[in-house]
């Protein structure tokens, strides 16, 4: 029996059982689902499980629950597999003397390919966009700020307005000089590699592209940052060429406009529909949600924005409400995804990890521009990405059987029942045969 067959075979199970539970109800029709014939990511077929087996308010739990819980319970695995891509052949080596006088220089376009450190972190925008003021992005703003040295975990950062270059060197306490290995264990255990606010204001932005309006972006910035974006997508989709295809292209760039306008188009399932998200919605909807972990709240609270944005006409909204609100939902499940990607392979931080090890490898810098950068650190990249499906997989798969369990429970004492009924019926046949026998017997004695 092939995949596709036992993916089907899931879907006629599962509508077994609901026509058992609603008598009536129209079987499934298993193949209007293209996730039982993706080879390649499970994440779309747990998702069309789960909807077939708790409904469309499903999304709103999944959704809502990683945003919730999921996030704080990757970073310590995360952190993990990070130590395990940065424990090289030379870890156990102490760090050379020339990196512990003088570090790294490197421009500081190179490390922050989104232009993050260009926002104040205290200005409306920034606070959406910088976990803290006292991470290693906020330090490293202060210091481009201020034009002085900032200390974060082992590192000093010192910033040359002149060449718009950072100075980054170790900052080691202690007589002991560490080792290669024990240098970057230290930096990944004082960093956190997943902030829930900021990721959530990625998710949105990547939607909306609020932010990119507000942070008056250019064209060209927010094209340099959908290429990497699709690239690392197609990552998770199981192509690691990192060659985007030419007519991929035409749609980037015209993504490109319609967010620096702050005005995206997306097919939801009825058609191309304008969504326009402004600043104040854009930030009440992120801070209602910080801090919460009700999924059903944070997930109601991303549905409302829908209304908020929506831009199409009311015909369209509202014959096709359902459908809209499943493809936000799908669209945000698969942002989501990416976007986590992103924080562990394109941030600030990580990059200058990625600086750090290319020069203690081999004496040179490797880290030059976000887009051409990818396919030099490719084994990080698919290595880390794995590591992200699984644990959304893992994250959706165990929020599906809970709702098959919910499911089957009913099923099982619908079933128990008829049984029961059954044998009751077979049990008053014999009592009645045994009277008439009785009956017969008294009367011949």
């Amino acid at each position: 029996m092939s995949l596709a067959d036992k993916k089907r075979g899931v879907f006629t199970t599962i509508g077994s059982y609901n026509s058992l539970m609603q008598q009536g109800k129209p079987q499934l029709q298993t193949d209007l689902y293209s996730s039982i014939n993706n080879k390649n990511d499970v994440v779309p077929f747990l998702l069309d499980v789960l909807k077939t087996v708790a409904g469309s308010d499903a999304l709103i739990e999944t959704i809502g629950g990683m945003f919730g819980t999921l996030v704080d319970k990757v970073e310590p695995k995360l952190k993990t597999a990070l130590k395990k891509q940065f424990t090289q052949s030379n870890a156990g080596v102490e760090l050379p003397s020339e990196f512990k006088d003088n570090g790294i220089t490197i421009p500081v376009k190179s490390i922050d390919v989104s232009g993050k450190l260009k926002v104040n972190p205290n200005s409306s925008e920034g606070n959406l966009i910088y976990g803290s003021t006292t991470n290693f992005d906020g330090k490293t703003f202060n210091s481009i700020l201020n034009e002085k040295p900032e200390d974060f975990s082992i590192l000093t950062m010192k910033y040359n307005a002149a060449t718009d270059e950072m100075q980054i060197k170790p900052n080691i306490k202690g007589a002991k000089s560490p080792t290669i290995g024990d240098f970057f264990i230290d930096y990944i255990d004082d960093t956190e590699l997943i902030n829930k606010k900021e990721l959530m204001s990625a998710v949105m932005n990547s939607f909306y592209g609020t932010l990119a309006k507000t942070q008056n972006k250019t064209i060209e910035q927010v094209y340099n940052e959908l290429q990497i974006e699709t690239q690392l997508q197609q990552v998770l989709d199981g192509d690691d060429s990192f060659v985007i295809s030419p007519e991929k292209y035409d749609e980037l760039l015209e993504k490109s406009r319609e967010m620096v306008n702050g005005i995206v188009k997306y097919d939801l399932g009825c058609g191309l529909m304008p969504s326009e998200l402004s600043f104040n919605d854009f930030s009440n909807t992120i801070s209602s949600i910080t801090g919460s972990t009700d999924p059903f709240f944070i997930g109601n609270q991303l549905k409302a924005t829908i209304d908020k944005s929506t831009t199409a006409t009311e015909e369209l909204t509202t014959e096709n409400k359902q459908t809209i609100k499943d493809g936000f939902f799908q669209k945000i499940i698969k942002i989501f995804t990416v976007k986590m990607l992103e924080a562990v392979t394109t941030a600030p931080q990580i990059r200058t990890l990625f600086a750090m090890m290319s020069f203690l490898q081999g004496g040179d810098v490797k880290v030059t521009n976000g887009i051409d950068d990818l396919k030099k650190f490719k084994t990080y990249i698919k290595c880390i990405a794995k590591e992200i499906m699984k644990l959304i997989a893992a994250f959706i798969f165990a929020l599906a059987i809970s709702h098959l369990i919910k499911l089957l429970k009913p099923v099982i004492k619908k079933v128990v029942k008829e049984k029961i009924n059954q044998y009751a019926g077979v049990i008053t046949s014999l009592t009645s045969a045994l009277n008439k026998i009785n009956k017969i017997t008294n009367v011949t004695t």
